[in-house]
């Protein structure tokens, strides 16, 4: 065993902050509209902008740029390569769209942004694992963002608990109030978001008692918390991710006995706690939400309408097999595309990654996706079986965690979201740095590694990139204050807002976010059709029954009968009540034209047809 499986990890001065930039995301209760998790993303995406930049000034970067160049100097592609390789890739493909330009920023500067963290904690791998310090420094971004994981997930479960048993003390200030009574959905609102949290946080917990000695009773304590929150939860994707936590426990045999006996003994913990939460659901008299869940497995619809949008979504890619409907415009090519089975919720993601880069940018793309995660996977493949035992105990837990997204964002679209996203490229990234490497191809010159000229403009570019990411979370922030006003006069300082109109005006000269202000005008109008040039943004986010009832109408008075009766005939299939009194025309057949508009045929029109 090496020098450094051996060691004690140093106390790094960042790591609570790099702690607390990954935590504090999955913690943050408050939220402003139109959208709920805009804070919990930004503090993801602002706080590790903020570390990066950071680290880039601190003394650590400096021997980092020694052990990079010397990995770089004639080294051939390895899984860190491919990694940020598909990374860009991706963000190219967001820009390959006809959605508004303003909807598009965010997703590539966040594609970015992890293309820069997952490079960072690959280098960083290399770096800790090849070091051999009797201390073992280096392993920052690794062991800061697990101990970040670990915290969410504990205080997570003390959220989870307050939600089910105490829901009167989630005033959305520090616990946020759950939409379902008696289940626990965490702070970020969203029950399979806080699934695979506090699974990641057994992981974390798992690899940090193998780091520091922990005695096992405390890891079994710590995994005990977490799986019963998960109880808590009543998550279908937790009980998966469960499963595979035993699963993880039995076969990896470098752990010691007791932790992988917490790890197999947690799918006891969950029956015990699924029991115990049924008795008390009866001594309060209601139903225990897991047997709802269960029940709707066993004897309903065990996909929750995913079934039909996943059959939708097929046939959309069978009608654009080539170029796809275009990056981040499902929901709209979905909405306006005839489906008299489609699930009556309106989706704005496919629920399954794959069918959603299918869908999105073709079947040529998917698989250029798919070949380049294939090469990846193959890389790492000497990773987890080192003889490093600490090493390998890193690569196995990274290897984990990503499996937990990876199933995850076969059923949701977790990886949209930046608080996972960019935790994802770390673990990837570090996982990446951890592969074996071929020796770099020896240099005529011995020139002093950090002061190579790839190294120094290297420095550069990533101190570029974490002051300009940083710079762009502040004026994110302001023009999203000056949309969430629209919709919140109490944020107006000083508490004197101006008339909604004049509100709504300043939000839509947001190019970020305007398209909320832009669907409060165009669903207020009262003649839709004067503001027709104000529907472009808002389709492109999310049709809903009160902004396809706008379009409609703005489309009817502006005397296109043809695009006006589609949309109606789309929105007809979606059966939402809250269109009856759109429809209430069609109702009485004794009055007016039955073929006039909402109520006349369906014409022959294809999405691409219908855009403003």
């Amino acid at each position: 065993m090496s020098s450094l499986s051996q060691s004690r990890p140093a106390t790094d001065p960042l790591m609570p902050l790099l702690a607390g930039a990954v935590a504090l995301p999955f913690l943050c209760a408050p939220s402003f509209s139109p959208t709920t998790t805009f804070l919990n993303q930004w503090l993801s995406f602002a706080g590790l902008a903020l570390v990066l930049l950071v680290w880039r000034l601190s003394w650590q970067a400096v021997r980092h740029d020694v052990v990079m160049s010397r990995a770089t100097r004639g080294a051939r592609w390895n899984a860190l390569q491919v990694l940020i390789a598909l990374l860009l890739l991706l963000a190219v493909g967001q820009g390959w769209t006809d959605a508004p330009l303003g909807q598009r920023l965010i997703p590539i500067a966040t594609l970015l942004l992890a293309a820069v963290l997952a490079w960072i904690a690959g280098r960083s791998a290399r770096t800790w694992a090849g070091s051999g310090e009797a201390d073992g420094a280096g392993d920052l971004w690794w062991h800061g963002l697990l101990v970040g994981l670990l915290v969410a997930g504990l205080l997570s479960v003390l959220v989870s608990l307050v939600q089910v048993f105490a829901p009167d003390l989630a005033d959305g200030r520090w616990v946020a109030a759950t939409t379902t009574p008696g289940r626990a959905i965490g702070n970020m609102r969203q029950p399979n978001q806080l699934s695979t949290l506090l699974l990641w946080a057994c992981a974390a917990a798992v690899w940090l008692s193998h780091r520091h000695g922990w005695r096992w009773p405390v890891t079994a304590l710590l995994l005990t918390l977490l799986v019963g929150a998960e109880v808590l939860n009543a998550s279908r994707t937790g009980m998966v991710g469960v499963a595979l936590l035993a699963i993880w426990g039995v076969v990896d045999r470098r752990l010691s006995r007791g932790v992988r006996l917490a790890m197999v003994a947690g799918i006891a913990v969950y029956l015990l706690g699924w029991w115990a939460m049924e008795q008390w659901a009866q001594l309060q008299g209601q139903m225990y939400y897991g047997d709802d869940q269960l029940r709707k497995t066993l004897h309903g619809d065990a996909s929750s309408s995913r079934g039909k949008i996943w059959a939708n979504t097929l046939a959309l890619i069978a009608q654009h097999p080539w170029t796809g409907v275009g990056a981040g415009t499902f929901n709209f090519a979905w909405s306006m595309t005839p489906f008299p089975d489609r699930p009556v919720a309106f989706f704005d993601h496919t629920h399954n990654i794959v069918l959603e880069l299918a869908v999105d940018l073709g079947l040529p793309f998917l698989l250029l996706v798919l070949a380049l995660a294939a090469l990846f996977v193959w890389r790492l493949r000497g990773a987890l079986t080192q003889a490093d035992a600490l090493r390998a105990q890193s690569a196995r837990c990274a290897a984990f965690l990503l499996v937990l997204v990876l199933v995850h964002s076969l059923l949701e679209y977790p990886l949209w979201y930046v608080y996972f996203l960019l935790p994802t490229a770390l673990i990837a990234g570090w996982l990446a740095g951890l592969a074996p490497q071929a020796e770099p191809r020896s240099t005529s010159r011995d020139v002093p590694a950090a002061a190579t000229l790839p190294v120094r403009m290297a420095r550069l570019l990533l101190l570029a990139v974490s002051a300009t990411a940083l710079l762009g979370a502040i004026e994110a922030a302001r023009q999203y204050h000056d949309v969430a006003v629209v919709f919140d006069p109490g944020l107006v300082p000083g508490g004197r807002p101006g008339p909604l109109a004049e509100r709504i005006a300043q939000g839509q000269r947001s190019v970020l976010f305007g398209h909320h202000a832009d669907y409060a005008r165009v669903t207020m109008a009262p003649q839709p059709e004067q503001v027709f040039e104000d529907f472009e943004r808002p389709l492109f986010h999310l049709l809903d029954t009160r902004l396809m009832v706008a379009y409609a109408r703005a489309l009817h008075g502006r005397g296109d009968e043809a695009r006006a009766q589609h949309v109606a005939a789309r929105l007809r299939e979606f059966r939402n009540p809250a269109a009856a009194a759109f429809f209430a025309p069609c109702e009485d057949r004794t009055a007016g034209d039955p073929t006039a508009f909402p109520c006349g045929p369906d014409p022959a029109l294809t999405a691409r047809d219908l855009r403003p």
